[in-house]
C-alpha cells in the first residue's frame, strides 16, 4: 500500500452510492422523502450523508436527539429536520434554537411542547409497535393541546420487513385515527425502508427510509441489496500488519480455540471489537485479502484478529472486512448473520474513535 494506511482500520464511504440509493428510493416511492440520518447516519457520518441525500432529492431529514439535529444545523444544513423521540424540556429548548420539528408521543409530551413557543410538532400514533407514540384514544387531546402547532402525523411499523398482515393492521389503525380526527392538511407518513419497498399503501404523503439509504437490506441479516437496486455505501478496511508461519498443532488467539492441522500462514490484522468488528464473528468470519476470502482463525480480540492466508500475501496488503475486493464480497448482512445480529448494528457499531471515515465523490466541499 503506497504510503501505508491512513489509520489502523478505516471506513470508506461512497457518497455516490448514497445519492444513487436516495434517487432510486424517491423514484420508487413516488412521494417526498425524509432521509433518516440518526446515529451518525447509521455509522456513515451524518453531515456528509445528509448533504448527499439532499443533493439527490431528499426533501427533509430525521434524527433522534436535539444534539444530532444541532450538528447538522451547525454544519450549515438548512433543510427541515424532525426529531423522532420524546425530548426533555431542555431538549425542546435546544430544538427551538436549532429550528427542529419535534414529536409528541403522549398527551403529556404535547403539553410540554405547547409550553415552548415557536416549536412545530408531529404527532406520532402508537399503532402496535408499543414503544413510542400517542395512544389512539389520546390523539384528540394531544391534537387540541398543540392546536396550530402540528405539521404532521405519523406511525412506525413493527415488522414491515417480515409480516405483511401486521403491517396492514397498523395501516388500518392509522387510517382509523385519520378518519376520526380533523387532521386534514397535515403531512401523514409511515413508510420506513421496508414499507417503502414492499408496501405501497403505506407511503401516504411522505416516506422516511433509513437503512436502505446506505445500501443495506431492510431484512437485516438476509437479502441482497442489489436485488432492490441498492448500492452499499461503506467499505471497512484494514491491512496486514504481520505474517507468521504456524506448524501443525499450534493455536491462535485467546483460549487457543483454533489449532492448525497443517502448516499455515497467519496474518495479523489490527482490527478488533474495540473498532466494532464483533467478537461473535470468532471462528466464523472472513476477510478479503488479494481478492480471496480468508478465514478468521480463532477469537476476535479487542485490538486484532488473525486470518489464514497463503504465502502470496505480504505485510501491508489491504484487508477488506466489509465490502468488495476483486470478484469477492463480504456484506454487512453476512456479518450480521454470522454474529447473531443485523446489518444495522454492524455499521452503527463501528467506533468513530478508532475507525477513521473517508469519503469519495464529495460534491461542493
Amino acid at each position: 500500500m503506497d504510503g501505508g494506511p491512513p489509520s489502523r482500520t478505516w471506513a470508506e464511504v461512497d457518497l455516490a452510492a448514497v445519492r444513487h440509493n436516495v434517487s432510486a428510493l424517491k423514484r420508487r416511492g413516488g412521494v417526498p422523502l425524509m432521509a433518516v440520518v440518526k446515529a451518525d447516519a447509521y455509522g456513515h457520518g451524518a453531515v456528509p450523508v445528509a448533504r448527499a441525500a439532499l443533493e439527490a432529492g431528499a426533501d427533509s431529514l430525521a434524527v433522534v436527539t436535539a444534539g444530532e439535529g444541532a450538528e447538522l444545523r451547525e454544519a450549515g444544513i438548512g433543510a427541515p429536520i424532525l426529531v423522532f423521540t420524546d425530548l426533555s424540556s431542555d431538549g425542546l429548548l435546544a430544538a427551538r434554537q436549532h429550528r427542529l420539528a419535534v414529536t409528541a408521543h403522549s398527551a403529556e409530551s404535547a403539553r410540554r411542547i405547547a409550553a415552548v413557543k415557536g416549536l412545530a410538532a408531529h404527532l406520532k400514533v402508537n399503532t402496535g409497535m408499543n414503544r413510542w407514540g400517542v395512544e389512539p384514544s389520546e390523539v384528540g387531546e394531544a391534537r387540541k393541546t398543540l392546536k396550530g402547532r402540528l405539521a404532521g402525523v405519523y406511525t412506525h411499523f413493527s415488522s414491515a420487513d417480515s409480516d405483511a398482515s401486521e403491517t396492514r393492521r397498523q395501516i388500518g389503525r392509522l387510517d382509523a385515527v385519520l378518519a376520526d380526527q380533523p387532521l386534514g392538511g397535515l403531512t401523514v407518513h409511515a413508510a420506513n425502508s421496508a414499507a417503502l419497498l414492499w408496501h405501497p399503501e403505506s407511503r401516504y404523503d411522505l416516506a422516511r427510509p433509513g437503512i436502505a439509504i446506505y445500501g443495506l437490506h431492510p431484512k437485516g441479516d438476509e437479502g441482497d441489496p442489489a436485488e432492490e437496486g441498492l448500492r452499499p455505501a461503506m467499505t471497512l478496511k484494514s491491512y496486514v500488519a504481520g505474517i507468521r508461519r504456524l506448524l501443525p498443532g499450534e493455536g491462535v488467539s485467546y483460549g487457543l480455540t483454533y489449532r492448525t492441522e497443517v502448516p499455515t500462514f497467519a496474518a495479523t490484522v489490527p482490527v478488533g471489537y474495540a473498532e466494532g468488528y464483533r467478537r461473535g464473528l470468532s471462528g466464523r468470519g472472513h476477510a478479503l485479502i488479494r481478492g480471496a476470502r480468508r478465514p478468521l482463525l480463532g477469537r476476535v480480540t479487542m485490538d486484532a484478529c488473525v486470518f489464514g492466508v497463503d504465502d502470496g500475501v505480504e505485510v501491508g496488503d489491504e484487508v477488506v472486512l466489509v465490502g468488495e475486493q476483486g470478484d469477492e464480497k463480504v456484506s454487512a448482512e453476512e456479518l450480521g448473520r454470522l454474529a447473531g445480529t443485523i446489518n444495522y448494528e454492524i455499521t452503527t457499531g463501528i467506533n468513530p474513535r478508532r475507525v477513521e471515515r473517508s469519503y469519495t465523490d464529495v460534491r461542493g466541499s
